[in-house]
């Protein structure tokens, strides 16, 4: 008999336990629900504001850089929705980011882009250099086009290369050598 009460005291102190876990469970369930409530009715507030139209957003972006629209992107970044705003022109690539919903801009950054005469540069690595690092990247290609660029105050060297399989353009640091990207469009894409 007493071997049998110690087993029922068992019996209640574990059911005891688990019953009050359960509770204490529940309990931190409801609060992770509620800091989530709070923070998806913060979130749904700012869904509600009226997003600014597409074309509210090129006006504000060509008001900053003069040009042409190339591309433009609703993202949504950290909890921040802008629009991304491609924008060319002869001498400038440049992205300006815009708040979707107030239409402030958020950032302008710009790609300076010239075509240099090879005539005119001052480069450490030549052309047929380039080219031969440009090949070593990628088996079996074929130089199509070759153009030195000054990107952003660094002499480049782009080179675009073809195969059966694939277009690729690669790009190399005409001053050191260096192999800065190769960009592959495969044929099957």
């Amino acid at each position: 008999m007493k071997k049998y009460k110690r087993i029922l005291a068992g019996g209640v102190l574990s059911a005891a336990l688990l019953i009050g876990g359960a509770a204490a469970f529940t309990g931190a369930e409801s609060t992770v629900e509620a800091s989530q409530l709070s923070s998806t009715s913060t979130s749904t507030s700012t869904s509600t504001s009226k997003m600014i139209t597409v074309e509210q957003a090129k006006e504000a972006a060509l008001k900053e850089v003069q040009g042409t629209i190339d591309d433009i992107d609703l993202e949504k970044d950290h909890g921040k929705v802008y629009y991304e705003v491609d924008i060319e022109s002869e001498k400038v690539d440049a992205t300006v980011l815009i708040d979707a919903y107030t239409g402030k801009v958020l950032n302008v950054s710009k790609d300076l882009d010239f075509e240099v005469p090879a005539s005119e540069a001052v480069v450490k690595v030549s052309l047929e250099q380039a080219t031969q690092i440009a090949l070593k990247q990628l088996d079996n290609s074929k130089v199509m086009s070759t153009e030195l660029d000054l990107d952003d105050g660094r002499y480049e060297y782009e080179i675009e290369l073809v195969n059966n399989k694939y277009e690729a353009e690669v790009t190399i640091d005409a001053n050191t050598g260096d192999v800065l990207s190769v960009d592959i469009d495969r044929e099957d894409d």
